[in-house]
């Protein structure tokens, strides 16, 4: 357990606009924004953060943790959820929602930021929380143990009332063609547009053709991921399995071009075709036609990589990684600006949307999760209970 409650990181990653409240016209006043690795009271993994502000978070983990600050990650405390399932991400919308995953079949909702929640379990269907021995493809995992995971894997919510969540079973990690004995997709998307009251299963492809030698055989795939432009989407969800040596990879990224519309697969992928798909494993999408998606699933590759797709599939410019990082989050609060977060403790950020560079922080323990409120002010969690906050001030 760590004993410091908030041991400054000694470098300055970002720089923020504050405002003064002088009238008539504010005067800008540019404040550092620093990284701090705050106490959070546990050694329990802890898989993900979300906020309502920059000062009010939540941070999610293993045994039903839930913890929450409400000053800005200075301080944090135990807070109750009947559940001793791992949390494992949280979403949060104004003025006061959040929803948070307990794997591998519920949804736990509150609206009046955490006082109370309740539980929404969904028709998952899966057997537990992954497959022994069933690997992605990520050539920085030895074999057994990455296992494929099960149940409900994230949730995005562009607004407090409307969300979508997307689960796998283990029919997404089946390297045989879909077939009678094996007829569905693997994954499933479920939308709320009445503050996670009620889910609906959406309609999605059922299923895609590998990137390999499969002459246009499908399979089905897994669904890992889930982002949600800001207010009214579009929203994106994707996913891989490793089919073969020679079939390459079964792998899908979907698009709705806002809540409640119908989910294709990406633009540029023919209706009456279930074309090869690029190897998405996270994703975020900070604006209606930008995606910031990353691929650990190479194995030929070293470490992560990123790529961009806009609204209409197309590949952005290309983005520089550091070599040999895996990149277990990425959170975007600006069109240009993003920070990841992975193993070791590795934080990178960019500003220009195509060059992600280390920032020096205290963190030596794998990151699992990040969320961003602004430039300025990001949560990073991950084992061990850590907690990497940046602030300002």
């Amino acid at each position: 357990m760590r004993t410091a409650l908030a041991v400054l990181a000694l470098v300055a990653v970002a720089s923020c606009t504050a405002w003064t409240s002088a009238a008539p016209a504010p005067a800008a006043v540019t404040t550092t924004a620093t990284w701090h690795t705050e106490y959070s009271g546990t050694t329990r993994t802890l898989y993900d953060a979300g906020c309502l502000t920059a000062s009010r978070c939540f941070a999610v983990g293993d045994a039903g943790t839930l913890l929450a600050t409400t000053n800005g990650g200075r301080t944090w405390h135990h807070e109750t959820i009947p559940t001793k399932a791992p949390l494992y991400r949280v979403a949060c919308a104004l003025p006061a929602s959040c929803y948070v995953i307990a794997r591998p079949d519920t949804i736990w909702v509150t609206h009046d930021a955490g006082a109370h929640w309740a539980a929404r379990p969904l028709p998952v269907h899966v057997p537990g929380l992954s497959l022994k021995g069933c690997v992605v493809g990520d050539a920085s995992a030895p074999q057994g143990e990455n296992p494929c995971r099960l149940g409900l894997l994230d949730i995005s919510c562009p607004n407090a009332r409307t969300c979508y969540a997307v689960a796998t079973n283990p029919a997404g990690f089946n390297a045989e063609p879909i077939s009678t004995t094996n007829p569905g997709p693997g994954s499933s998307l479920w939308l709320t547009r009445n503050g996670g009251a009620t889910w609906t299963r959406q309609a999605i492809p059922s299923g895609v053709v590998c990137d390999g030698d499969c002459n246009g055989i499908r399979y089905g795939y897994p669904l890992e991921w889930v982002s949600c432009a800001p207010a009214s989407g579009p929203c994106w969800a994707g996913g891989n399995q490793l089919v073969g040596s020679h079939e390459g990879f079964a792998s899908a990224l979907l698009v709705a071009p806002a809540p409640s519309r119908s989910w294709r697969l990406q633009p540029g992928c023919p209706a009456s075709s279930a074309c090869s798909e690029p190897v998405t494993d996270l994703g975020d999408c900070p604006a209606s036609n930008l995606c910031y998606t990353v691929n650990n699933s190479s194995p030929f590759a070293n470490g992560s990589d990123v790529i961009i797709y806009t609204a209409t599939g197309r590949q952005g410019p290309a983005v520089t990684v550091p070599n040999g990082l895996v990149i277990n989050a990425i959170a975007c609060p600006a069109t240009r600006t993003c920070y990841t977060a992975g193993t070791k403790g590795v934080i990178t950020r960019t500003t220009t949307g195509t060059t992600f560079a280390p920032v020096k922080t205290s963190a030596r323990e794998n990151l699992n999760g990040i969320t961003c409120v602004s430039p300025c002010a990001c949560y990073a969690v991950g084992a061990a209970g850590t907690i990497e906050a940046l602030r300002a001030g």
